[in-house]
């Protein structure tokens, strides 16, 4: 009697022990209840879900913001580097919304994000009076700086450290393209040779918005950090500075003396040390090269700034319409078609209600900032936004587009600045 017990029990735990090696189990009964097997379905899809996630979150959306801040000094071709864009950072964000649809609720709680989709839709429809003859592409444009403001808060809602650390290493990179430039300018460089740089950059002035946008970068890093190693930024920022004072362009220069100014403002010590610092490299280059500086005037500026306004009383409430031309005549000049003022081409486009829409937008980044003056990482992100904002005074009309040089003194620095605001309003609820 022991002997079949012991004879029936090896028999029931054999298939057992062979259902290690991916064998079936047959000790194990297999379910009858059809709703038991179907139940499964949502945690495997569930578990999917978050894998793809974290996927986008933590690899694909940074490596993208990576290409996108770093990748118009080194790839060949402006569409190139658009390509890389969709490819890296709108589709994978677009795919991150998708999968998390909650994060819809999260962006658009984010005053500065509800106010660029207000001017989205003014835009879209001031093409129904445009005189665009392909209005259908343009409606695509609002949806890739939907998408950087998406990526930029999803990856931020994940690791805002990781967000930050993809902008610093960035700007190590820009740093470095600046050195390079330089070495490849300055050896065959003549006495009234511009520098326009290397990868996508064909102008000297759009270069400058580059350049200046990483230099304020390192500026803004050194004002705002704690750390002993915190004179490493002085001097990743110098080599980009050259790199501006080499495109000829001013635009940029005014724009690094409104940061260190504002600096001062909300950083206290140190951004007193980059105020002084930048007004003392003012002086000494007024000095040394006044010609840098003088010799070109006001770019007749007021001259066009001034027709831009009597072309905007015609149709002043809804502008133009979007992509809409203009003609600025300059006596002894050719004929201009960029009114050289961000908020005057808002205005000229898409009317004064455009405007305001523009001008909250940023009214909105202001009162955020103030309410959160002393984190660090605002400090550096409206450190950015003062540059763009500046540089947008004298140059950049192009305020709607897909990626360019332009999106380093607009959308860029806002998105940056709108995910670390969605970053910290999601920890304050949590």
């Amino acid at each position: 009697m022991l002997q079949a017990t012991k004879l029936q029990h090896k028999l029931q735990t054999k298939p057992t022990k062979a259902s290690s090696c991916g064998q079936i189990n047959y000790a194990t009964p297999l379910s009858n209840n059809p709703f038991q097997t179907m139940q499964s379905s949502p945690t495997l899809l569930a578990a999917t879900q978050t894998r793809l996630y974290t996927l986008i979150a933590q690899y694909w959306l940074p490596l993208g913001y990576f290409l996108l801040l770093t990748g118009m000094i080194w790839l060949p071709e402006l569409s190139t580097h658009t390509k890389l864009y969709y490819g890296f950072f709108a589709f994978p964000a677009l795919l991150g919304l998708i999968v998390k649809p909650s994060l819809f609720k999260t962006l658009l709680r984010e005053p500065i994000i509800v106010f660029f989709l207000l001017l989205a839709a003014l835009m879209i429809l001031s093409l129904d009076w445009s005189q665009e003859h392909s209005p259908a592409s343009l409606t695509k444009r609002p949806l890739y700086i939907f998408m950087l403001f998406a990526g930029c808060a999803i990856i931020a809602c994940r690791d805002v450290k990781l967000l930050l650390t993809t902008l610093r290493v960035s700007a190590v990179v820009m740093s470095l393209g600046a050195v390079y430039n330089l070495i490849q300018f300055l050896p065959n460089a003549t006495a009234d040779a511009r520098l326009v740089g290397t990868g996508t950059l064909r102008n000297p002035l759009l270069s400058s918005h580059v350049f200046g946008f990483f230099c304020a970068y390192w500026l803004a890093t050194w004002a705002t950090s704690q750390g002993r190693n915190s004179w490493i930024a002085i001097l990743l920022a110098l080599p980009l500075l050259a790199a501006v004072l080499e495109t000829g362009s001013r635009t940029p220069l005014l724009a690094i003396f409104a940061v260190a100014l504002w600096l001062m403002m909300i950083t206290g010590k140190k951004g007193l040390y980059v105020f002084a610092s930048v007004c003392l490299a003012g002086v000494a280059l007024y000095f040394v090269a006044p010609d840098i500086l003088m010799e070109r005037g006001l770019s007749y500026r007021p001259h066009i700034w001034q027709q831009a306004l009597e072309q905007a009383q015609e149709k002043l409430w809804f502008g133009y319409g979007y992509q809409s031309e203009f003609i600025f005549t300059i006596p002894g000049m050719q004929q201009l078609e960029d009114p050289h003022n961000v908020e005057l081409a808002v205005l000229l486009h898409l009317g004064l209600i455009g405007l305001i829409i523009w001008a909250a937008m940023y009214f909105a980044l202001l009162r955020k900032t103030l309410q959160l003056r002393h984190d660090a990482a605002i400090q550096l992100a409206s450190a950015l936004v003062c540059y763009g904002v500046f540089a947008g005074l004298t140059e950049g009309s192009s305020f709607i587009s897909r990626p360019n040089e332009n999106w380093y003194l607009i959308w860029i620095p806002l998105a940056l600045f709108a995910a670390l605001s969605i970053r910290q309003r999601v920890q304050n609820d949590t």
